[in-house]
């Protein structure tokens, strides 16, 4: 699936709904006990808590949710993949696993074995022929 721009997907929403978008996501960053509660969200959007419960289904809040997740992710790539490095050299098999992962290093395989005997042809074709003059 490709990802829309950040510019694109605003453009599908009004900007009250896209300021709901910003404040929804900067609170899911938020640790649970610091998060405001939708609504908070609501009271702050001046909108009803439905209507911001409405909003937050739309196809293009998801799209910015993502979008936007994938622009911090970048930014923060390096510090992100410092820390498992450090984790890595600290003996951490799980975090070793992951980072393989990432790098593309691991991949799960499946092996499949097929199993079939041979046909033999012109007995399959003898006994279609005996199958016709039966039916005739």
């Amino acid at each position: 699936m490709v990802q829309r721009k950040l510019d694109d997907i605003l453009k599908d929403l009004t900007p009250q709904q896209a300021q709901a978008a910003e404040l929804m996501y900067e609170n899911d960053l938020l640790p649970p006990s610091k998060r405001k509660s939708m609504l908070d969200i609501a009271n702050e959007l001046e909108v009803t808590d439905r209507t911001l419960r409405n909003w937050r289904k739309l196809p293009a809040m998801l799209e910015y949710k993502a979008a936007v997740t994938t622009q911090l992710l970048a930014e923060n790539r390096t510090r992100v993949m410092a820390a498992l490095l450090k984790e890595c050299e600290a003996g951490n098999a799980s975090m070793m696993k992951l980072y393989m992962q990432a790098e593309g290093m691991l991949v799960d395989k499946a092996e499949i074995e097929v199993k079939s005997e041979k046909v033999d042809e012109s007995a399959v074709a003898a006994k279609l022929a005996a199958l016709q003059q039966r039916f005739k």
